[in-house]
């Protein structure tokens, strides 16, 4: 029977050509027309064409009104802005240095020296050249030997101002640059020789007909948009005032790790200066990505501008600070010990592992304007806890044409990924069966794998002075040698029954290589080997310490090693569990791994990888001297 009616089942051309010569057909006024090769399907082929392209507008036009199916940043940005959400701009880094005027001296009335904002400073990066500017003026007084010195903070990006006359056509000015840090602009109104200066609007509930507040919104192309108040909410500048839009222009992350600074002229006045850097350039964010906006908007609606829970801090910092890759928060009641009246918050910087004490200060002053009870921030530093694997892999050589060596080179390489994928963030989770499948997916050939981990802290230890440290581990810790080592990857069977399963890297101690080991009952000693053999230990102290085995806590009391090999202090220990929990401020990283290619058949070892160079072997932790816990 023909067809006399329009389908409009299908939206892909193919579908839609169909159903036009499926109709066509059936319709007797083209009865015997040939609809393959004639003017007609062309003319057909047209229809079908326009029919797709407006189902595809159609398609697309409702997906941009959306939040959760926009792919235009225009139609994200919008939809945030409905939501009282701004996407977080470039941002550039901030090192912080101490200026010496060499030549200065004070006097009766010469006591302080005046650094003007936007005073230029030059450094170079991988060989590309950034300027660095003060991003507000600092006054140096003279201190009690008549000289000056002081500590001031360097931003990078190139300041810029735009000016536009306000008019009843003219409310609002896009900056026309796509880095804009939103956080340095400025604004300025000039009206009959007088000029004021306007604050951005961050708090509406204190805004009036008089508050001179300016706004910022995201706008088109990643731009942002300065207008103002409607004169309920923020005065409107005078008709035919000039404003002035100040702010820097900056190059985001690029910048980040900036440590030697020339200043491009006098600085305060003064030709005859040095500059320390205190803390390296950090900081350095790129604009938020759309997929961020995506997440964040809605998250943040959630608070109302305010913190409460510890979700409201942790979703507050992550919209107001791009340059910070994850971010921890808990109450002081979760706290180990607990102390109420506190909230903690922990963070890993994009760039790096850890956040300049400046940088810390900046984010805590940042959360007071948001809470609203007599609560207190504390910032503190991600803990990491290194994963050390023992692994073996059975394979067929005879069913791939990969050598041994291959499949451990390649083994290596999903030891790295599994790292990247699953670890290194807060709240991350390590479980041994996911990461033996991921190793065992390597290859056909691989019959299957074993594996038993060690758990890895460091830290600094003082050289100068004694000191208690806590080392957390935060889970269940072996002891008396139990549990089963793999014979293949670090040799012998099992642990002497005199030694526990914690050991350290080497310090030196009153001349001699020492090491730190417990002995299976929650004593820790301190010891050198008198000679090679295994069991030739030689103990100079046998109470050094106590190991809390079921919490997985180490004290160490009144310790100090005349020196540490290398960056740290290496403390290994080895769980009752094969599965591991990121607690509060720990991120989980991995280490030291080992891994042994064995044939299926024989079970002789083939082939070996170590130095496999994950982050948690390359990563440089700057734990500070002395710290009583970590």
């Amino acid at each position: 029977m023909a067809n006399t009616n329009l389908s409009v089942s299908s939206l892909d051309f193919p579908g839609i050509r169909a159903s036009l010569v499926s109709y066509l057909q059936g319709r007797s006024e083209f009865e015997g027309f040939d609809f393959s090769d004639t003017a007609l399907s062309t003319l057909i082929d047209l229809l079908a064409y326009n029919t797709y392209y407006m189902s595809f507008y159609a398609n697309m036009a409702a997906n941009e009104a959306f939040l959760d199916t926009a792919q235009l940043y225009e139609s994200v940005a919008s939809r945030a802005k409905a939501l009282g959400y701004r996407p977080t701009s470039a941002k550039g880094p901030t090192a912080n240095v101490l200026v010496r005027f060499t030549s200065a001296t004070a006097n009766a009335t010469f006591r302080s020296i005046s650094i003007n904002k936007n005073t230029r400073f030059r450094t170079s990066v991988n060989g590309v050249s950034y300027t660095f500017v003060t991003p507000k003026s600092y006054v140096v007084a003279a201190n009690s030997t008549n000289g000056f010195q002081g500590y001031i903070d360097l931003v990078e990006g190139e300041p810029l101002t735009h000016e536009f006359t306000f008019t009843t056509a003219n409310t609002s000015f896009v900056i026309p640059n796509a880095n804009t840090d939103v956080s340095s602009i400025t604004v300025t109104v000039t009206s009959s020789g007088n000029t004021q200066t306007y604050s951005e609007a961050t708090d509406l509930t204190t805004a009036n007909s008089s508050s001179k507040y300016f706004f910022v919104e995201a706008d088109r192309n990643k731009l942002y948009k300065v207008g103002f108040g409607d004169g309920v909410l923020g005065q409107k500048p005078p008709l035919n005032s000039t404003v002035a839009v100040s702010y820097r222009a900056c190059s985001a992350e690029r910048a980040n790790g900036a440590n030697n600074f020339t200043a491009a002229s006098a600085v305060g006045g003064q030709t005859a200066f040095s500059l320390r850097v205190v803390s390296r350039a950090s900081g350095g964010a790129p604009a938020e990505s759309i997929e961020s906006i995506r997440f964040n908007a809605p998250r943040l609606y959630e608070t109302q501008n305010r913190a409460v829970t510890t979700e409201d801090y942790k979703r507050i910092i992550i919209r107001d600070n791009p340059d910070l890759e994850a971010v921890s928060v808990w109450g002081g009641e979760d706290n180990d010990p607990p102390i109420y009246g506190k909230v903690y918050v922990a963070a890993k910087p994009l760039s790096g592992t850890l956040l300049s004490t400046n940088r810390k200060t900046a984010i805590k002053s940042s959360l007071r304007r948001y809470n609203v009870q007599s609560i207190d921030v504390e910032m503190t530093d991600p803990a990491y806890l290194y994963v050390v694997p023992y692994v073996e892999v059975r394979y067929v050589p005879e069913q791939t044409t990969r050598t041994a060596s291959e499949i451990a080179a390649a083994l290596a390489a999903r030891v790295r990924s599994f790292e990247s994928a699953y670890l290194g963030k807060f709240e991350s989770k390590f479980r041994l069966s996911k990461f033996l499948a991921y190793l065992d997916d390597v290859d056909d050939a691989v019959t299957g794998s074993r594996a038993v981990i060690d758990l890895q802290k460091r830290f600094s230890p003082s050289t100068t002075s004694k000191n208690d440290y806590v080392i957390r581990f935060n889970t269940h810790l072996l002891q008396l040698g139990e549990g089963e080592q793999l014979a293949a990857v670090r040799g012998g069977s099992s642990a002497h029954p005199g030694f526990g399963w914690l050991t350290s890297s080497s310090f030196t101690k009153d001349g001699f290589t020492s090491y730190l080991e417990d002995n299976g009952f929650g004593i820790v000693r301190t010891y050198y080997r008198s000679s090679v053999g295994r069991f030739d230990r030689v103990y100079t102290d046998r109470g050094v310490g106590t190991v809390d085995y079921t919490n997985g806590i180490v004290y160490l009391n009144a310790f100090k090693p005349d020196a540490v090999s290398g960056d740290a202090l290496y403390v290994t220990a080895r769980p009752v569990s094969q599965n591991v929990n990121a607690v509060r401020n720990q991120i989980i990283l991995m280490a030291g791994s080992r891994i042994a290619v064995l044939n299926d058949s024989t079970g002789a070892v083939l082939a070996t990888a170590s130095d496999i160079s994950t982050i948690g072997d390359t990563a440089i932790i700057a734990e500070v001297p002395g710290l009583t816990t970590f």
